[in-house]
């Protein structure tokens, strides 16, 4: 065990060696913190944009970190964030970042942001697995005509409600709405096949925040108990991923993540037993004569009265309490010296096991003091300028998660409180290390494979090329994928390439780019007037394949061809068609990833200058 891991096990003991950090000390840590933010991101503009490893993601961890440790809104630097966040949001992607996006600007309040926060939300459940979970990327791209219609909802924003009565809340902004069809369609009911519980954890605290907002989240949160009932291990722990080979045992860390899902499963069932109670009866008028029953009626036997009898456990209250119960096992082993101490070595887990120990309402875990513990580890080892940089991810991400943990955030504000509400087994979610038998899966149907009040995913084509896509699909999830996809490749006829472009709107992943490179290369094939007319087709996935098609013919002729495909709409598309002209003319005139539909036509102008000068 390295002598940093050590130090931090050292510090998660009950009843640690040396005092823990007063209350003074955890206080000038943070105000050191959040100067080290401010430094930070107040100097200028705030990017965090393409071309970084975390892009958005820490620009807007420090927002969120800043408002909880409760620096106004109005701050300079608060302002400045936000304004780089919502500049990069309407671009953005990946998983992480979208959902640090949306709980900061949930977090910060801006009703103006309402469309944008709906918007960040529906991409999120785009991304959602079959399973419940997700992986780094939520969706491929997202088009410069989306971004710039976004942007313009977003500038005329109002917010809309429903028109069931006052309470009922917002509702989807029409655009949103339209934004939220189109993406479903353009999956045609293709679900990613892999995810980690490291990128769920942080859709699952993003949609939770995003129901406030309008946002019909239900059916994606049902699929997330059910993915997290389903996978808990015997120990009591959960997983990085339930996918074989990547780390079947489960870990302290992921376990926080498994806790936080079945936090909003428990919630839900709050609100649900909360709407199903008829309501409190009046106060009893105040006592008078003490021997008149009328005035002081006898006690009601424990457990009979207006409340009811306790509610029994169920697989819910289970799961929590073996994932308490496994966590509380770790940290005493940790702190014993035992195995597991490289799990605490990061300040991602203290984060998590704060999110954790302020949801559930907890004070100990196992045992330990787990903020009392955490706050003085963290006290001793922040740096001189303020910000925290010992273990991974760099002082950008540690600094925010280490003022997140001080300040013991509580970004889900009304989870919480439906949590600790909750009248049964919350003595169970105290960290006892006793083992808990797993309770049956609650009853309900799995939730929709479309979690969104969308349309289905549009049929597949009629004919032979339904049949191609039928075939294709069927073989993606059987060991002949490999033989079946080179047959498409490589058979004669249109449907073969219709059927091919239709099944790679129903894939992900690997499969997914195996089956664009088999569209490209079958596409090679053709002649130069097709590919100029696929080029110009409606579906985004036929022009980039023609595109890549076109470059590896290295024919120079299909030059003026790629440069008008620099100004497609789609932003892969794009970027196949710069690659091929860099590989055809070995120059580059751009437009670099992310580029506006302005760059874009900037750059198509220099390609077609120079390409008019080289046939002079």
């Amino acid at each position: 065990m390295s002598s940093f891991v050590r130090a931090v096990v050292v510090l998660l003991l009950a009843a640690p060696a040396a005092p823990a950090a007063t209350p003074e000390q955890i206080e000038a840590a943070v105000a050191k913190g959040v100067a080290s933010i401010k430094k930070r991101y107040g100097a200028g503009p705030v990017a965090g944009a393409a071309g970084t490893d975390h892009g958005i993601g820490p620009p807007a961890l420090a927002g969120l970190a800043l408002l909880e440790a409760k620096t106004p809104a109005a701050d300079a630097t608060v302002q400045a964030i936000a304004k780089g966040v919502r500049e990069q949001a309407y671009r953005e992607t990946r998983t992480y970042q979208i959902s640090l996006a949306l709980l900061f600007l949930d977090r910060l309040e801006d009703r103006a942001d309402v469309p944008l926060v709906q918007a960040l939300a529906v991409r999120l459940m785009a991304g959602q697995s079959t399973r419940g979970g997700w992986t780094y990327s939520a969706i491929d791209t997202v088009p410069d005509a989306d971004v710039q219609k976004l942007r313009a909802t977003v500038q005329t924003a109002e917010l809309v409600t429903n028109r069931d009565g006052p309470q009922a809340g917002p509702r989807l902004h029409p655009a949103v709405q339209e934004y939220a069809n189109a993406l479903w369609a353009a999956r045609n009911g293709a679900r990613p096949m892999t995810d980690d519980n490291s990128n769920t954890q942080f859709a699952v605290l993003a949609l939770w925040a995003a129901r406030k907002h309008g946002v019909p989240v239900d059916a994606a949160l049902h699929l997330i108990e059910r993915r997290f009932l389903g996978t808990q291990d015997a120990q009591g722990g959960w997983p990085y991923s339930p996918d074989p080979g990547m780390g079947a045992a489960g870990t302290p860390a992921m376990t926080c993540a498994g806790l936080l899902a079945m936090a909003t499963a428990i919630g839900r069932r709050e609100e649900k037993r909360v709407k199903a109670e008829p309501p409190p009866k009046a106060d009893p008028p105040p006592p008078g004569k003490a021997n008149d029953p009328f005035f002081n009626p006898p006690p009601r036997p424990e457990g009979k009265g207006p409340a009811g009898p306790k509610r029994p456990m169920d697989a819910r209250d289970h799961s929590a309490a073996r994932g308490f119960g496994f966590l509380g096992a770790a940290l005493a082993n940790a702190a014993r010296g035992g195995s597991g101490g490289e799990e605490v070595q990061n300040l991602y887990f203290l984060w998590s096991l704060e999110r954790v120990g302020v949801i559930y309402g907890v004070d100990r875990i196992g045992g330990i003091d787990w903020y009392a513990a955490g706050a003085d580890y963290l006290v001793r080892i922040q740096d001189a300028d303020g910000a925290w940089s010992r273990g991974s991810y760099g002082a950008d991400v540690l600094t925010p998660f280490a003022v997140l943990f001080l300040s013991k955030a509580n970004l889900a504000r009304d989870l919480s409180s439906r949590v600790r509400a909750d009248p049964g087994g919350s003595e169970l979610r105290a960290g006892s290390t006793a083992p808990v038998e797993a309770g049956p899966l609650p009853k309900g149907p799995v939730a929709p494979a479309n979690p969104l009040p969308l349309p289905v995913a549009a049929p597949l084509p009629k004919g032979g090329p339904g049949k191609v896509a039928s075939d294709l699909l069927a073989a993606a999830n059987g060991p002949n994928w490999t033989k079946a996809l080179e047959g498409a490749r490589d058979a004669k006829g249109a449907d073969h390439t219709t059927g091919l472009v239709a099944t790679i709107h129903r894939l992900d992943g690997d499969k997914k780019r195996a089956a664009r490179d088999a569209l490209a290369d079958r596409l090679s094939r053709m002649n130069a007037e097709t590919l100029r007319g696929m080029m110009t087709n409606s579906d985004a996935e036929l022009r980039r394949g023609a595109v890549l098609a076109a470059a590896m013919r290295d024919d120079k002729a299909h030059v003026p061809d790629l440069i008008e495909r620099i100004t497609d709409a789609d932003e892969l598309v794009v970027r196949a068609a710069r690659a091929g002209l860099r590989s055809l003319t070995e120059q580059d005139f751009g437009p670099q990833p992310g580029a506006t539909q302005t760059e874009r036509t900037q750059a198509a102008a220099a390609w077609r200058n120079w390409w008019v000068r080289q046939k002079r």
